[in-house]
């Protein structure tokens, strides 16, 4: 499928009450440092586009990575007409969504109000934006341009620069973004400004909060070039000069280029039209993030600005990103499909790290401190582990043991409550929220430095991680089956219900957050009891009705309507925590229950505004849902291996470095719930585990479906 072909409006019907993605229609390149979408209500904060709306407000220049993040360096453009600026007109439009065009490449939409289409191409520092006015019918016709929050600007000859800081709370708080718009027939003495109080300025600079400027021209049809810089204004402009020369067209054609490379890495043949058109939805959505945050100076180097600094530096770096999501689909996707893509990523994270002294957890654009843990740990173990960038690993895993040994500094960098755990074996629940989760992602982290250092031939260090990996265990209470919050004094807290939310759990209860011990499966069943134990509380999960206590929310959040609302008992895959509970009943002995488990959970996801079961998160329930057809999971990176599930395709290439991968499915009906034999180059495959090494020089998995388990 060819990107021309997928409208990028999956998930992007939601409220703050209900997720169905919570997805922005992203108009962009692969990675690009900008993405553009369609605003319809600016006064609903980060839910600023509803799909189904006819209201256009104008396109939005966003880095908004998610609405529990929000929006910064960002602005509005309308096409627009008006007859006296002395009084503010209405610059709000009215287009048809069915007839809109919303594909990444390419935005197109006709504005009934000021009878003007508008086609926007984007590139990976800007956009090439064509306005055709259809009708003339006020004194003057152009651009507005609404800058949020701090804002200024100047006339040139040909257009306009400007500047916008919106970013508060980052490590700096004057960060800016510089833009700059090249406009033909530009017409600057009936240009102007509206301030924050809609008084007009008829003037050619200004500065202030709320700016609205209006860009007037003398021509009906607008062929415009936007550019941006985080750096200042000079590399923007460098930005916009390289936009001069392509023609609209050529533009188009190169941004279709960089997203049908990534696309065609993966060919299916398949006779369900419905899940295929999803799949390669997903696939989009796949390669946003992370966003670049690096531009290219005068000899086409790196270069990017150190907001911890204050200044520009050379090399790679990137943002809007959380590993807490990403580190379990995104990135081992990445690895099949695109494994010259780590070492450029893993740089770029790295880069982070020697500017604060700390490995990332959540970029946007500098650490946030969202979610627990150190996940990239797991990005850099599993990229160890597949042989990617092996001359960063000594850096890298001088890195994570510095991250993640030293005291954190505030509530944004390092391990939380750090000398606890290294006194108690546990994060203790009477001082820290959500232990649990820190406990495990802790553990994970530390299982994943043991596997670096193991690649880099260093078997006492490796030992010593692994060794701390098991500390998940301390919270484990085998009479429940349930990891649960533990004190100071060494007790369990008291009055324990396993489906209360929060407090000592993240966005969940104990049901989906005590088997996240991705890296020791076969250490958690044996302190359950054995494989019986283990199987029998996976299947109560799955059965369990999916009821909640709000808890430590002391409200309804939308994780858990979004639980309720599909019945699946207490396996919510429309959260990050229950990406792998279908695969452990592979590890538990009964693998036909993750293959009617993985099919059904298939279901919940199409090709609509209402695609996803919950947030979607940078590509990470995307890339649930991409392994989940092709069959097979990453249920511990670190391990560069996949349990196998139920592949949903008649075929599948994967064009991988140097061969194909072909993954065929006989019997592939939908009544048929089960495998009943899967081979790999004509050889019978018994194992629930495949390699990535195993699967990166295979060239052919053959699996029949069948109507019954075949035990």
């Amino acid at each position: 499928m060819k990107i021309d072909e997928i409208d990028i409006r999956q998930g992007t019907a939601n409220t703050p009450q209900r997720s169905h993605g919570n997805c922005l229609p992203y108009v962009g390149v692969p990675f690009g440092m900008n993405y553009f979408s369609v605003q319809t209500n600016g006064a609903d904060g980060a839910w600023f586009f509803q799909p189904a709306s006819p209201r256009f407000e104008g396109i939005r220049l966003t880095h908004q990575p998610s609405p529990w993040i929000g929006d910064y360096s960002h602005l509005l453009l309308t096409a627009v007409q008006w007859a006296d600026p002395d009084k503010k007109p209405d610059l709000v439009g009215n287009y048809r969504p069915n007839e809109a065009t919303f594909n990444a490449h390419h935005l197109a939409l006709f504005d009934d109000h000021f009878n003007v289409q508008t086609d926007l191409v984007p590139t990976a520092y800007g956009a090439a934006l064509n306005y055709d006015f259809q009708q003339l019918e006020l004194a003057h016709h152009g651009i507005a341009i609404q800058l949020p929050d701090d804002g200024q600007f100047e006339f040139t000859a040909t257009g306009v620069k400007m500047s916008v800081s919106d970013y508060h709370g980052g490590e700096d708080p004057n960060l800016a973004m510089a833009f700059e718009l090249a406009i033909p027939n530009f017409d600057v003495v009936n240009s102007g400004f509206y301030d924050a109080d809609n008084q007009w300025h008829a003037a050619t600079k200004g500065a202030g909060k709320q700016l609205t400027l209006l860009l007037a021209t003398t021509v009906a049809q607008v062929d415009c070039r936007l550019a941006t810089s985080y750096l200042n204004a000079a590399q923007a402009t460098r930005n916009l000069q390289r936009l001069q020369t392509p023609t609209f067209n050529m533009l188009l054609n190169e941004s279709a280029d960089l997203w049908n490379n990534y696309l065609g890495r993966i060919t299916v043949e398949d006779h369900h039209p419905a899940t295929v058109k999803t799949f390669y939805t997903c696939l989009y959505r796949l390669f946003l993030f992370p966003q670049r945050c690096y531009e290219l100076d005068e000899t086409e180097q790196p270069i990017h600005y150190d907001t911890i600094a204050k200044t520009a530096k050379p090399g790679l770096l990137y943002t809007n990103n959380g590993f807490w999501d990403t580190s379990k689909t995104v990135y081992s996707l990445f690895s099949i499909l695109a494994p010259e893509l780590l070492p450029k990523f893993l740089r770029g994270f790295l880069t982070s790290y020697q500017e604060t002294g700390f490995l990332p957890r959540w970029l946007a654009p500098d650490e946030r401190g969202m979610m627990p843990g150190n996940l990239v740990d797991s990005v850099i173990a599993e990229s160890a582990k597949k042989g990617l960038a092996a001359d960063l690993m000594p850096e890298l895993l001088a890195a994570m043991q510095d991250s993640d040994s030293k005291s954190a500094t505030g509530e944004r960098y390092g391990r939380q409550g750090s000398a606890d755990y290294d006194k108690f074996g546990y994060i203790p629940a009477d001082k820290y929220k959500e232990s649990v989760n820190w406990t495990q992602d802790y553990s994970y982290s530390d299982y994943c430095i043991g596997q670096v250092a193991d690649t880099l031939a260093q078997p006492k260090v490796a030992e010593k991680y692994w060794q701390l990996s098991k500390r998940y265990l301390n919270l484990l209470d085998p009479e429940t089956g349930f990891l649960r919050p533990k004190n100071s004094d060494g007790n369990f807290k008291p009055n324990f219900v396993p489906d209360r939310w929060g407090t000592d759990y993240t966005e969940g209860s104990a049901w989906q957050n005590s088997y996240s011990a991705f890296h020791d499966i076969s250490g958690l069943m044996t302190a359950l009891g054995g494989k019986d134990r283990f199987n029998a509380q996976l299947t109560e999960l799955c059965n369990t009705k999916p009821t909640y206590h709000v808890g430590g929310y002391e409200m309804v959040i939308h994780e858990m309507s979004e639980l309720a609302a599909v019945d699946y008992g207490q396996l919510a895959i429309s959260n990050q925590p229950s990406f792998h509970l279908p695969y452990l009943f592979d590890f538990a002995g009964h693998p036909e229950k993750t293959q009617v488990a993985v099919k059904q959970l298939r279901k919940l996801f199409n090709a609509s505004a209402t695609g996803f079961p919950g947030d979607e998160d940078n590509g990470s329930m995307a890339g649930w849902f991409i392994f989940a057809c092709l069959g097979f999971y990453p249920v511990c990176p670190a391990d560069a291996e996949y349990a196998l599930g139920i592949p949903a395709f008649d075929q599948v290439t994967l064009h991988l470095a140097g061969h194909d991968l072909q993954l065929t499915t006989t019997n592939n009906h939908d009544h048929n719930n089960f495998v009943q034999s899967t081979s790999i180059d004509g050889e019978p495959l018994t194992d629930f585990t495949i390699s990535h090494a195993k699967l990166m020089t295979s060239t052919h998995i053959a699996t029949r479906l069948g109507l019954v388990p075949n035990n």
